[in-house]
């Protein structure tokens, strides 16, 4: 039997890494630009009777874009995935620290009040994963109670609240903006990985695969999780540690993924039930394909958001919530039935 859901694991994540695969070089090879075929593959190649225009094209625009939004889908759905495990709830997502309106409340005071050379030096991403990493740290105080370590219901109603905040907040800077400046900030509200540099990629790049390895290390702990925290301390899970370490790894990725893309959603909240679904609930297999799924998720979308109104450009939170709802619903119907 054992032997049976090994083999059905294996042909799982062949499946699913032929399809990153493909999804990848879809990506790179279409766009809003339409390109012959054999002169893609001699750009991608830099061959030297490739155009010098297409090399540009995929190399500086679409290459280092289809990485980002493949690592912006794998930190996501790896905080997901550590955020559902630790509070044992289905609907928890990495935004529930407060994370996204944190962003959203750094880029947009950002853009409406800091002078355009404070911007092309610091950067909106940089200012963005500030703000992320503020809110988290204030949901983290509201929840921490010393001596008692970290109280789950706590942190959810911490970061309701620090949500509610940073996102009223978000909303007074756009109400008094100047029009013009307004769209720049719903760009970033709406999420686009349009403009990524291959510079902005390194932090995610290093980031991720540390993250996921630490995460697979730590998969038995979190299967003990979801048994109970009482179970869990008695099997030798250091919890409340374990908690904070998580959190912050969770908070780390959500942030970073916010710098590079903007408030992408759904994407942790739904995708580690695609992964349960396929393999299970136990960690070991759950972290590598929830990852590997997130990429692919995020990769495709960012491909129909350029496809779809050619030559202009969808916001990727769009179309993903679009593509989202039916998979929360059934979600919601499952969370409901006590599944």
């Amino acid at each position: 039997m054992e032997q049976s859901s090994d083999n059905h694991y294996g042909l799982v994540l062949a499946g699913v890494g032929l399809a990153l695969a493909l999804a990848i070089a879809a990506g790179v090879f279409w766009g809003t630009a339409n390109l012959p075929v054999d002169e893609r593959i001699k750009a991608l190649l830099r061959l030297p009777d490739a155009q010098r225009n297409l090399e540009l094209i995929i190399w500086e625009w679409r290459l280092p874009r289809v990485i980002a939004v493949a690592l912006v889908g794998a930190a996501l759905s790896l905080a997901g995935v550590i955020m559902q495990a630790l509070l044992r709830n289905p609907l928890a997502d990495p935004y529930l620290l407060g994370l996204s309106s944190g962003a959203s409340a750094a880029a947009t005071a950002s853009i409406v009040w800091l002078p355009a050379v404070v911007m092309t030096t610091v950067g909106l991403p940089l200012l963005a994963f500030a703000g992320a990493m503020v809110a988290f740290l204030v949901t983290l105080g509201l929840a921490f109670r010393p001596g008692r370590g970290m109280d789950k219901l706590m942190l959810i109603l911490a970061g309701i609240a620090v949500s509610l905040f940073f996102s009223s907040v978000s909303a007074f800077f756009l109400h008094i903006a100047d029009p013009h400046v307004t769209r720049n900030a719903l760009s970033f509200l709406m999420g686009s990985a349009s403009g990524t540099k291959w510079s902005q990629l390194w932090p995610l790049a290093v980031v991720v695969p540390v993250a996921c390895l630490a995460v697979f290390a730590l998969s038995r702990h979190l299967d003990a999780v979801l048994l109970g925290d009482e179970r869990a301390v008695a099997l030798g899970v250091p919890l409340n540690a374990m908690r904070v370490g998580l959190f912050s790894v969770a908070a780390l990725l959500a942030g970073l993924a916010v710098a590079i893309a903007g408030i992408v959603g759904f994407v942790g909240l739904v995708v580690p039930h695609m992964a349960r679904l396929l393999v299970g609930a136990s960690h070991r297999r759950l972290v590598p394909l929830a990852v590997v799924l997130g990429m692919i998720v995020l990769v495709v979308v960012d491909l129909l958001c350029r496809i779809v109104l050619a030559p202009e450009e969808l916001p990727l939170g769009v179309l993903l919530a679009l593509f989202a709802a039916p998979p929360f619903v059934v979600i919601l119907r499952r969370v409901r039935r006590g599944l």
